[in-house]
């Protein structure tokens, strides 16, 4: 049994994906209540039986809290698997996203680092390493790229790298799984990832 559970906050809106585990721990805490179920599943244990939760709602409203860690799989994540320069999304047979394909890029090369390896980003020193400096590239991209700035390389971004928001936390987790049909009807309505996995794949 490996079905995640959608958790819905108090006004409804998705906020993030978990384990069914811990969506049982949280209907039996009385956190949340049972908004959908997975069809002809049930949770069992030696005292009760509990149909499989799709989707739960918490009671109160959560507001979002949570850090994502800065690292290669959530850029990725971020990015929705596509090359932020050409715009290719690699995808393996089973139409899941290809990550040998993708490579990080340094928008603002680490040569052009000063001293103490920061670059200037909108109008603040941080490091050359950081969400708002890194982007998803295919390894053309990268390689004709290589160490210049996009400017120099004659290259565009198509979206500004950017810290992910709390939608892209939900956004990166969906990517993650495949969409069940007990879901859609929760994700807004046009999202880049309600039909990730039925959706015709780009030419």
């Amino acid at each position: 049994m490996s079905r995640t559970v959608l958790v819905l906050n108090a006004d409804y809106t998705p906020l993030r994906v978990v384990p069914w585990q811990r969506a049982i721990g949280m209907l039996l805490d009385d956190k949340a209540s049972m908004v959908e179920s997975y069809a002809g599943r049930m949770v069992r244990s030696t005292s009760q039986s509990l149909p499989h939760p799709a989707v739960v709602a918490l009671h109160r409203y959560s507001r979002f809290r949570n850090r994502v860690r800065f690292n290669r799989a959530n850029v990725l994540a971020r990015d929705g698997y596509t090359c932020l320069y050409c715009g290719t999304k690699p995808r393996r047979p089973s139409g899941h996203p290809d990550l040998r394909q993708l490579t990080i890029d340094h928008v603002v090369p680490r040569a052009h680092a000063d001293d103490r390896g920061q670059i200037l980003v909108s109008g603040e020193r941080r490091p050359v390493t950081c969400w708002e400096n890194v982007a998803s590239a295919c390894g053309a991209c990268n390689g004709t790229k290589a160490d210049r700035t996009p400017e120099q390389a004659r290259m565009r971004l198509r979206r500004p790298p950017r810290v992910p928001t709390a939608l892209d936390v939900l956004w990166m987790a969906l990517f993650s799984v495949s969409i069940p049909d007990e879901w859609r009807d929760f994700l807004p309505e046009g999202s880049p990832w309600r039909n990730y996995w039925t959706a015709e794949l780009d030419a």
